[in-house]
């Protein structure tokens, strides 16, 4: 085939990432003002955890849950910058056939779906457990995928496909994501599924297992995009580890919420929000890298 993708690394067969299309020279460092907020906010849901009340004190004048505000944030923070990662992903797959870019991008397209189906779905009355549980699966299967990709670019693997077998796998692959999300959806609305939040009572063990699972895998993913970063001068691969960090923040953010709206849960919410906006930065600096970067070595499939 004719050039590979530049918008996204490729895994080399020696351990270590190529020079990707936005890897900058041997001085680079890293952008101090986008990693701030990291710290600031595990900083932050710490210092809430300490000085508000219990959630039987918390006062109702704390609370501030607006109809749709939510799901509006969720659908442009998280959503729209999800689906803008799948996309680049599958073309970038496409071209290149690395099953790591397929995987991104299955995670990214399980995050934005469920995302956007179930914040919406909580709007609705009766169906706030039925929202909250398909956007907190969808967060540990998106955390699964991330992982997954994760470890086989840290371990050097080169899986990459034919390209007679690609467009057929990632259709089957996105289709199947999309397959799982609307059975998985269903199956909650008609209450299939055991409670995740229980009106009155609030998060179930369940909830807090699938939660508590999902940040500690995207911790662990963005560990491992954070060392390939460093090791690869990726500014792409930066921007996503910082990612992968805040998502991870904002679901850890929910074991210390006293209540839907208070202060906690909105700091764990605007650190996903400011995760989905570094996803989008990661995305930016591909495509400018495909356009302003000197091009990389072609793979062995060219």
């Amino acid at each position: 085939m004719g050039k590979t993708n530049r918008n996204i690394p490729e895994p080399s067969t020696t351990g270590h990432l190529s020079r990707p299309a936005g890897a900058l020279p041997p001085g680079w460092r890293p952008s101090i003002l986008g990693a701030v907020p990291l710290p600031v906010f595990i900083g932050l849901i710490a210092v809430f955890d300490i000085i508000l009340p219990g959630p039987a004190q918390l006062g109702s004048s704390l609370r501030f849950e607006p109809a749709y505000l939510n799901a509006i944030l969720y659908t442009v923070f998280i959503s729209l910058t999800s689906f803008l990662v799948a996309y680049i992903s599958l073309k970038s797959y496409l071209q290149t056939g690395s099953i790591i870019l397929l995987l991104l991008g299955s995670a990214a397209l399980a995050w934005g779906a469920t995302t956007i189906l179930g914040t919406w779905l909580a709007n609705i009355p009766g169906e706030l457990n039925a929202g909250i549980t398909i956007v907190n699966t969808g967060g540990l299967v998106a955390s699964i995928f991330h992982t997954t990709s994760g470890s086989l670019t840290s371990t050097g693997a080169s899986l990459e496909n034919g390209s007679k077998t690609r467009k057929s796998l990632a259709l089957f692959t996105y289709l199947g994501v999309l397959s799982f999300v609307a059975f998985f959806a269903l199956a909650s609305l008609e209450a299939l599924v055991p409670p995740f939040f229980v009106l009155g009572v609030g998060q179930t063990p369940l909830r807090v297992a699938v939660v508590g699972s999902s940040a500690a895998l995207f911790a662990v993913s963005s560990f491992l995009f954070g060392r390939l970063c460093f090791s690869s001068k990726s500014k792409i691969l930066y921007w996503y580890f910082l990612a992968l960090g805040m998502t991870s923040v904002g679901l850890v953010a929910i074991f210390f919420g006293r209540a839907p709206g208070d202060p906690i849960s909105w700091t764990g919410r605007i650190a996903q929000f400011l995760g989905g906006a570094y996803f989008l930065i990661a995305v930016h600096s591909a495509v400018q890298g495909a356009h302003g970067h000197p091009p990389v070595a072609k793979s062995s499939n060219s």
